[in-house]
């Protein structure tokens, strides 16, 4: 097999063979170009060949290093789901009182994960929840995601029984001014009599004339 001296961690190490083989080819390019050059120094086309060498090795193992450092771990872990959404795959029972399964994208893949709820509904086939903690390595805590539709029907049912008591106090008041209309009513009819005693009657008044 391939022959190279690594790390057995998988840590590109300086020798190996893709770096020795660049180490020879940079070093017989620079060596021939400087024989060309100071009309074939030996000592001179040495140096220039280990330089020219040693440039090449340090290119190469640099860009391996690159690439090596972009490899991407297969391991999920389900932590990474925290945060993100997603849809209910196989229903949850409400309450924790069993598990379904959700789809989630974690670490750029969907995946189907163990879910438990603390909603007091049931959550059903696709509905849209949220990735709330994580329980244990296999199972996950989700909650539905509320809806903007949702949220404003809401405060809409409270404000419509909120107007309920307010239609009871107009009741309310409406009753209580019947009282004052026959307060006034009995007030008139006690004006009668006073003005009944006050008027005098003219033939009476003549009648006490005449005896004078």
């Amino acid at each position: 097999g391939e022959f190279e001296i690594e790390g057995t961690d998988g840590d590109l190490g300086v020798l190996s063979i893709r770096t020795i083989c660049a180490f020879f080819v940079g070093f017989g390019w620079g060596g021939i170009t400087a024989l060309n050059q100071y009309e074939g120094d030996v000592f001179i086309a040495t140096i220039a060949g280990f330089i020219t060498g040693s440039l090449f090795l340090f290119a190469v193992l640099w860009t391996m290093r690159g690439l090596h450092s972009l490899k991407e771990d297969g391991t999920v872990d389900i932590k990474n789901a925290v945060g993100a959404t997603g849809s209910v795959y196989l229903p949850i029972p409400p309450n924790r009182e069993g598990t379904g399964q959700v789809q989630v994208v974690i670490q750029g893949r969907e995946r189907e994960v163990i879910a438990l709820t603390d909603s007091d509904e049931k959550l059903e086939n696709r509905t849209r929840i949220t990735v709330l903690e994580q329980i244990d390595p296999q199972t996950v805590l989700v909650g539905p995601i509320v809806t903007t539709t949702e949220a404003a029907e809401e405060p809409a049912a409270e404000g419509s029984e909120a107007e309920v008591p307010a239609e009871e106090a107009t009741t309310e008041g409406s009753e209580a001014e019947v009282p004052v209309e026959e307060a006034t009513a009995e007030g008139s009819e006690a004006e009668a009599p006073a003005e009944t005693e006050g008027t005098t009657d003219p033939g009476e008044t003549q009648n006490e004339t005449t005896d004078t």
